[in-house]
């Protein structure tokens, strides 16, 4: 079954024996206990886990293979070790060999004596001849298990050095998965990013998957998008280096255009996936890059504080602020684990640099740290040396030195640190300083200016490096960086029925293809957005073309000037062949008429899923549209979403994919739900 959004989704391997064994009918205990406790895990848990036992694969090929891979990938194992089963026990030792934790041992009260080696082992106990019994039970346990990071392997408890084998290199990500990831970073489709984050989700290469598409939402700045992604991914591995560091820095972006109640949230969110990458981190770049997060978000708020400050008290604040101190510590430990890194080399400096300028400024406010003036002066003249050492060591790190020659191209983060340097180290140089910010941000994005810019000002507000500050600001007024898109203010996705074919029963009509029905329709969409409307103005519609409320509610949009955008989860001409044609040839017009006026964009060229999909049970192409329209509305960011649903609530679903799956999606996510009762059309 397709995964329901907001659904934490995991991999279960059953060990077990089968059919009647030693008195044991095992296929019941599988159908009245185990089965039963994993849909408590999903009803009172929202867990989805899926899978199951040897007996569930399907493909050709080597069992014992798929086996191997399914012990070893799985983040959940449960084994019935009730009897004396040889296989139940090879499987359950080649689990502890090769993964440290999430593995449940159950066994039924019974005269079987447990093997020595699995004497000191924790087991969930069932009655055999009353197994209802003990759903709750083993749900909670698996629930508990799910959630620990403790180990129950006995093997690795006992070779503390030995590290689990990589899930990755057992179930690498499906190449044709690769390829359509990269087709929409490549055209920067936002929306066919999440909807594949969302797919991927289930499968044994989940985690590599979801690994694929966040970074690929990172390099292209999609930080919402992005963040769900590695959530995802962290609800598997929470514990995983490259989720948390990536986690760190989308919550750090996210912060800097949040409310100020949501900023604090937020930058704690990020403290806190960095001190999770600190934790396993063992490269010195990734423990550098680690200690600058924390040291950036400390600096966030050093800068909230100051700015908020009265301007008579804000350098005092500035200076006494313990998120000086904390960023200043921070960036030093990151310079401490990399000392050719730059980029907490310039924050050090900057940071150091402004202490002593304010220290000189309020050299009343500085003593008062320390229990004499000696002690306050020595600590200053240190802070001084050390700034001197590191402005050195910029030198080198950003090849500035006369034998250390400047490679041959830069990278920006490099040209924005000598930028900030020159401004820090060369006194009253405006326009070598104007030059050098000129270079850093001439083709930087929007944000990377405003954030720029915004430290800038706070050294404005204070007063410092003056007059390099005020020219590097002029020289930022001149750029005109492409600011992001303007959310739109209220965005309405829209689904509904589209006109009966001639194949559907005579006494379940949806949409008669009538003059009377297209009329009480078209009025329903028209009411509704007009209603939408006025209570904000609705910027944005999104929809499919079918036949009948699709194309309706496209043409009822241009009449009220709302611009919308036409998505068929097939080329036009098939899209027209399958959805279109069965209305009739004043359809077929309308629909041709949209798409010129409307140029649509496509999600795929055929009805055949791709081959990554062929183990989805019970999903097809219409499902992944619906998921897609969702999805791509979603990246549009508006502070109001309003699903519109012209959908007749007595009929049953017609299949998967239908205005119906559209409808029950959206209510797992921030729409307003406004339904259009279908029934006025046939009454």
């Amino acid at each position: 079954m397709p995964v329901r959004e907001g659904t934490d989704v995991r991999r279960v391997f059953i060990v077990r024996p089968f059919n009647v064994q030693d008195g044991f009918d095992f296929e019941r205990v599988d159908a009245e206990l185990i089965g039963p406790a994993l849909e408590r895990l999903k009803a009172e848990h929202d867990i989805e886990v899926l899978g199951g036992t040897t007996a569930e694969i399907t493909k050709a090929g080597s069992i014992r293979a798929d086996m191997f891979r399914l012990l070893v990938t799985s983040e959940l194992v449960i084994a019935d070790v009730s009897i004396h089963n040889a296989n139940a026990f090879y499987e359950l030792g080649i689990r502890h060999g090769l993964r440290d934790r999430s593995t449940v041992l159950i066994r039924a009260r019974t005269e079987h004596k447990v093997p020595f080696d699995l004497l000191t082992d924790r087991y969930f106990v069932y009655d055999r001849n009353d197994l209802k019994s003990g759903v709750a039970g083993l749900a909670q346990t698996l629930r508990e298990t799910l959630a620990s990071q403790d180990q129950d392997s006995p093997v690795f408890k006992l070779l503390p050095k030995l590290k689990p084998h990589p899930r990755a290199e057992l179930a690498p990500v499906p190449l044709d998965f690769q390829e359509e990831v990269e087709r929409a970073r490549v055209a920067r489709e936002f929306g066919r990013l999440r909807l594949l984050a969302h797919e991927a989700r289930g499968f044994e290469w989940h985690i590599e998957g979801l690994r694929l598409v966040g970074n690929a939402q990172f390099r292209m700045k999609a930080y919402p998008g992005a963040k769900e992604t590695f959530e995802a991914m962290r609800s598997s591995e929470p514990d995983d280096l490259q989720a948390n560091q990536r986690l760190g820095t989308i919550y750090q972006r996210l912060a800097r255009t949040a409310a100020d109640a949501r900023k604090a949230e937020l930058l704690t969110f990020s403290d806190q996936r960095i001190r999770r990458a600190l934790a396993v981190a063992s490269q010195p770049g990734d423990r550098a890059e680690a200690h600058s997060l924390l040291g950036s978000n400390a600096k966030s708020r050093w800068v909230d504080e100051v700015r908020s400050a009265p301007a008579d008290r804000a350098r005092e604040i500035a200076l006494r602020s313990e998120w000086l101190t904390k960023a200043l510590d921070a960036y030093l430990n990151a310079l401490r684990q990399k000392l050719d890194d730059h980029y907490p080399a310039i924050n050090v400096l900057a940071l150091l640099k402004s202490q002593l300028e304010l220290a000189g400024m309020l050299p009343e406010v500085w003593e008062a740290h320390f229990d004499d003036e000696q002690a306050a002066s020595n600590e200053l003249q240190a802070r001084k040396r050390t700034a001197d050492r590191v402005a050195a060591l910029l030198e080198l790190a950003l090849a500035r030195d006369l034998v250390v020659k400047a490679p041959a191209s830069y990278n920006e983060w490099a040209v924005s640190s000598e930028a900030e340097f020159i401004l820090l180290t060369q006194a009253n140089r405006t326009q070598r300083v104007k030059q050098g910010y000129r270079k850093a941000l001439e083709e930087a994005d929007f944000f990377t200016v405003e954030a720029t810019r915004r430290n800038l000002e706070l050294f404005k507000y204070l007063q410092l490096f003056e007059p390099n500050t005020s020219a590097a600001l002029e020289e930022i007024a001149t750029l005109s960086p492409t600011a992001e898109p303007t959310p739109p203010e209220r965005l309405v996705l829209f689904t509904g029925h589209m006109i009966d074919g001639p194949n559907r029963p005579k006494d379940k009509p949806r949409f008669p293809p009538t003059e009377r029905a297209e009329s009480v329709a078209r009025k329903l969409i028209t009411e509704a957005l007009e209603r939408e409307s006025a209570n904000g103005k609705v910027s944005l519609g999104i929809a499919g073309g079918a036949c009948g409320s699709d194309i309706l509610f496209h043409e009822a949009c241009e009449a009220l000037g709302i611009e919308t955008r036409l998505m068929l989860a097939l080329p036009p001409d098939q899209f027209l062949a399958s959805s279109v044609q069965h209305g009739n040839a004043d359809w077929v017009e309308r629909y041709r008429k949209l798409c010129r006026r409307v140029p649509p964009t496509v999600m795929q060229d055929s009805k055949t899923l791709p081959d990554w999909l062929a183990d989805k049970r019970d999903y097809d192409i219409w499902q992944r549209n619906n998921l897609w329209m969702m999805f791509t509305a979603l990246t549009f960011h508006a502070p109001n979403l309003t699903l519109i649903a012209l959908y007749n609530q007595d009929l049953d679903a017609d299949g998967p994919g239908g205005t119906r799956h559209l409808l029950q999606e959206a209510r797992t996510r921030d729409f307003k739900i406004v339904p259009l009762d279908a029934r006025e059309l046939i009454s």
